[in-house]
This record gives C-alpha cells, structure tokens and sequence, in this order.
C-alpha cells in the first residue's frame, strides 16, 4: 500500500518555559532600568559637583562594605516584600490596593494584643498564634474595601485611602486605651506604647549564623517573606484562583461570559492581599521593638507600591527588587558621611529607576510577545506543510 504522506515535521528546537522566558525579561528590564537610571542619575551628581563613581561607590559601600551593612539591607526587604506582594495581589485582578499601610498597621494592634493576652499559650506557640492575629487583621481591614467595591460599585482607591487614616487614627486610640503600657519595668523609658511582649513573642535571629550582629535584626521574617513569594507565584500560575484573576484583571466582560464570579474573584484577592499585609509589621514588632509603639514605622505601605512597579508585580520580580530598593535606602546614610550629594538624591534615583523600569519591561514585553507569536506561525507554517504533503499523498494514491 502506497504511503499516504510525509509525516509532519517536528519541531526539534528546546523551547524555554513561558514562565522562564517572563522571568528573565523581568530582570533584563530591571538591568536595563538600573543602568538609565544610573545613567540619568549621573547627570543629576556631575551638576552638584560630585564624581558619579564617587557617589555609587558610596551608595554600595553602605551595603556590601561588611556583612552588616548587608545585613541591613535583607532585613528591610522582608517588609517590603510582603508590602509590594499585597499591592500585586489586587493588581493581578486589576484592582489597586492602596490600603496596603492601615491593613499592616490595624494588622499590628491585633498581633500585639494577641501577644499581650494570650499568654497562656506556651513556648514558641504564641509567636505563631501573633502572626495569623496580625494576618486576620489585615483580612478584616481588606475585606472592608472589597465589600463596598462588590456591593456598592465603591472604587478601592478611594476607600482604601480613607481607611488608610482612619486606621491610623483607630491605632493611636488603641495604644493610648485598652493596650496602654501598665508596667514598663525598670530601665524603660515610659512613653506612649504597649507593655512589652512577653520573651516567647519573639521572631529568633538569624543573622548571628552569618556573622550578623543581633542589632542588626536579620531574622526569619526575611525567609518567610521569600516564602510568601514562592506561594504567590505558584497560585497565579498554577492555581485556579491565579487564572480567575488574570482573567478578570485582563477582561471582566469576557471573564463574566465565561462563568467567573468577577465579585468573588476580588473578594478573593482583597483578602489574600490583606493577609499579606498583616505580614508587613511582624518585623518592626517581634524582631525590632518587642512592643507597639506609638511612634511606629510607617510608610511601608506606600513604599510597597514603588517595589511592586519596580518588579513588575512579579512574585520573585518582587523578591530583587526589594532588595534593590534595600540597598538604595541603606545608601543614604553613606551619602551623607562620604558626598555632598543631599540624601534625597537617593529618592530622584528610586523615581528614575521606577519610570525606567516601566518603559524597559514594555518593551521587553512586546520583543517577546513578537518572539512567541513569530514561533506560533513557524509551528502553524510546518503543520500546514504537513497537510499539504499529506493531500498530495491521497492524490497519488487515487491515481
């Protein structure tokens, strides 16, 4: 019996994961970025009349001139890891969530209080119990936003902002009442703030396995911010929930038609960025302070929104661009000691690298988007090459 045809030719080239592909565009758009921005910076140094080498170098001397200086700059990323996630969370599903700083700061009264009166719980327990305290009140705090935003049409700029300062607000009232220091032990200064926690509230040190000086405070919340971003990653990529949300992010209309609960879907997200939120404190309270005060650092929530730009609100895009970010602020100190140069050099540069950063990874996206869809074709021209030997085939075999 004659052959019917040719088989259709195989594609014998080793493709690289869409994912991997993705990834290694992020980074070379955040290269490319840092490299304007350098670029763009120098100018800015050369008008004060400073040497730009000068400058970066001592920009990195600030961070890679001894472990602890770098030290300094992982134990700041773990914060705003979890800050930047919460942001690209929502953002995932099209939403911005701009309450990311009342969530984490209602998210520390409630871990606070948990460590403050379940004392009963034993050993390394109560941390444990602390921190899903601090993740449920980030649950709550989100969870108001996104009922108005499904219920009312309520948009969750404007009522993540508001919230914003009423959380503010609600904290002061909470540590000027019901958590207000009772008996602050000899050698403690007293101001306004809650009673220190208890010695089993604490999150362990790390950074002494590395050579790390404690004050530096590098401790497990660094690892489990990376974690997070490992979870985050595997949920939009292989999760359903991480499919609904890019399909209502990229078309609510055709997510709608094809049978997703839009509302639910945001719901969703809003919750799982408050969580993520209520993350973001864990740090200032059970490595740093061991108490609530009320002078406690803010604007963690804002600065989220820089990184999450910054790394393309990439879960492990996140991860280098935190410490990116790490690194840039920890460079302050260092302008001021070694330059000239006014520290808020430093935040023009984290400007510049953001706009740098958005226009780089656009085009990086559109040179692989054509690479994908000039592969696409190749594949289609081969299959369609198979069919027509395949035609001529039956043809002969008629004759």
């Amino acid at each position: 019996m004659a052959a019917t045809g040719a088989a259709v030719p195989q594609v014998t080239e080793r493709r690289t994961p869409e994912w991997l592909e993705n990834l290694a565009g992020q980074l070379l758009a955040l290269g490319s970025a840092l490299v304007i921005a350098m670029l763009l910076g120098s100018v800015i140094i050369i008008a004060y009349g400073e040497s730009p080498v000068a400058v970066y170098a001592a920009i990195l001397d600030g961070s890679f001139g001894d472990k602890n200086g770098f030290g300094y700059v992982l134990a700041n990323s773990g914060p705003l890891i979890f800050s930047a996630l919460a942001v690209a969370v929502c953002f995932k599903g099209g939403m911005f969530n701009i309450g990311v700083e009342g969530q984490y700061i209602v998210a520390m009264a409630a871990a606070s209080w948990a460590a403050l009166t379940l004392t009963f719980i034993p050993g390394p327990l109560l941390i444990l119990v602390a921190i899903v305290a601090a993740m449920v009140g980030g649950m709550i705090w989100a969870a108001i936003p996104a009922i108005l935003k499904v219920k009312t049409g309520a948009h969750e700029v404007v009522t993540t902002i508001m919230l914003n300062g009423i959380a503010t607000s609600l904290v002061a009232w909470v540590i000027r009442g019901p958590l207000r220091y009772e008996d602050t032990g000899s050698g403690f200064n007293v101001n306004l703030r809650t009673d220190p926690f208890p010695d089993n509230a604490a999150i362990p040190d790390i950074g002494h396995y590395f050579g790390i000086r404690s004050s530096v405070r590098l401790s497990w919340v660094l690892p489990l911010a990376i974690a997070a971003a490992l979870v985050i990653w595997f949920v939009f990529r292989r999760m359903r929930l991480g499919y609904e949300a890019r399909a209502v992010g990229a078309s609510p209309g055709s997510a709608r038609a094809g049978g997703i609960s839009i509302g639910g879907v945001q719901i969703r997200l809003f919750l799982l960025s408050g969580a993520l939120a209520g993350l973001v404190g864990i740090q200032q309270l059970f490595a740093d302070q061991h108490f609530l005060p009320a002078g406690y650092e803010a604007g963690i929530g804002f600065i989220g929104i820089g990184v999450a730009f910054l790394g393309q609100n990439s879960p492990i895009g996140i991860v280098f661009a935190a410490l990116l970010w790490g690194i840039l602020a920890r460079g302050e100190t260092s302008l001021q000691l070694d330059t000239d140069v006014p520290r808020e050099f430093v935040i023009i540069l984290q400007g510049i690298l953001i706009m740098s950063v958005v226009v780089t990874y656009q085009l990086a996206r559109r040179r692989l988007f054509a690479r994908q869809l000039q592969r696409a074709a190749e594949v289609e021209d081969l299959a369609d090459a198979g069919d027509q030997r395949d035609m001529e085939g039956l043809a002969k075999e008629d004759r």
